[in-house]
């Protein structure tokens, strides 16, 4: 697929190549847009089985940045900056201030964030050389990991969705499966222990799950391929972006599908077949902009009070948006994505008054 084509599928603006051969530094960054304010620039370190692949993952990432601000009134961007090759080589000091030095070249117009592959060590080095970071630790002068506060936004939708399902306004005893026990599904799971939920966990990297074990006395786990048959209230993905295959779609047992990856599906037309078996879809992105409340909080100078309180807006929206996808008779995702659009159409034309 040409370079051109991959873009035309999110409508996205710009898609930058940056190398440095010395240090096997290769970045693709995409920007999605920057209407709203600075763009949230994800980092992504992974090695790809081809450029391809690696520009589609950059565009999308920085689509889905877009998508959560402008669903939450952010003045906030979208934007990522993929990273191209394997973390246990190339990972070092230089290597990531040369990504610094890079990142000054926008001036303030996109920041970097962490995502998978990236370390809060590794955004120190970046910081050694540009002050365009988001989501460092409080001890570096930040508001802290932003996957708590991620995990925290998708507590309050997995709220409101219990609430317009299940009509209940509590997790309490409900039980959820946890699909991906990363940063995000690990403290997920620590959060929802807290609110008393039956939560059944997998993943690939046994690792993962042992770590939970050691911690959580009698959880439930089951293996990867299993967890589709599971019997479950809330099926929580926070694995890997569109892992879930048509076929596992069809044996879900769940009366949700949620999460805080952004699009959990393979193949979106499967929404019907969710439809048809009753099972509440709710796109991650929806519920997961935690880390997004957080970040624009930390441009404007705020704290973490702001962001606590601003973090009950997830449950808010996603609540409204419920209510308008059952009267529209309309997919909840196309309306999510519509409402995101109208709101950044419309700052845009407020713009073009100055």
């Amino acid at each position: 697929m040409s370079i051109f084509e991959h873009m035309k599928k999110n409508n996205s603006r710009e898609l930058l190549f940056f190398e440095e051969e010395s240090l096997n530094l290769k970045a693709i960054i995409a920007v999605d847009s920057i209407i709203l304010g600075p763009a949230n620039a994800a980092a992504k370190l992974y090695e790809y089985k081809n450029e391809d692949d690696a520009i589609s993952d950059a565009l999308d990432i920085a689509y889905y940045n877009s998508l959560r601000a402008a669903l939450l009134r952010r003045s906030m961007g979208g934007a990522s900056i993929v990273l191209c090759g394997d973390p246990k080589k190339v990972k070092n000091e230089m290597y990531f201030r040369a990504l610094g030095v890079f990142l000054n070249r926008w001036n303030g117009k996109i920041y970097m964030s962490i995502s998978k592959g990236i370390s809060y060590q590794d955004l120190n080095f970046v910081r050694k050389e540009s002050s365009y970071i988001l989501g460092m630790e409080e001890s570096h002068g930040g508001l802290g990991k932003i996957y708590v506060n991620r995990a925290k936004g998708v507590i309050k939708g997995l709220k409101a969705i219990a609430k317009h399902k299940l009509n209940t306004d509590v997790l309490q005893g409900l039980k959820i499966v946890v699909q991906g026990i990363g940063d995000l599904g690990s403290e997920l799971v620590k959060q929802l222990i807290a609110e008393e939920a039956h939560i059944i966990i997998t993943d690939k990297i046994y690792d993962r799950i042992k770590v939970i074990q050691d911690n959580v006395k009698n959880i439930q786990i089951e293996k990867p391929e299993a967890i589709y048959d599971t019997e479950c209230d809330i099926f929580c993905s926070c694995a890997t972006e569109k892992l879930i295959t048509t076929e596992q779609v069809k044996r879900l047992n769940s009366k949700i599908l949620t999460g805080g990856t952004n699009q959990p599906l393979e193949n979106i037309g499967d929404v019907k077949i969710l439809k048809d078996k009753n099972i509440l879809y709710v796109p991650g992105y929806i519920i997961n902009g935690g880390d997004i409340i957080q970040m624009s909080n930390e441009i404007e100078k705020y704290g973490n009070e702001k962001v606590e309180s601003e973090l009950n807006d997830i449950y808010t929206n996603t609540i409204e948006l419920l209510k308008e996808s059952e009267l529209s008779d309309t997919l909840l995702c196309k309306l999510a994505v519509k409402k995101a659009e109208e709101y950044v159409s419309n700052v845009s034309a407020i713009k073009l008054l100055n």
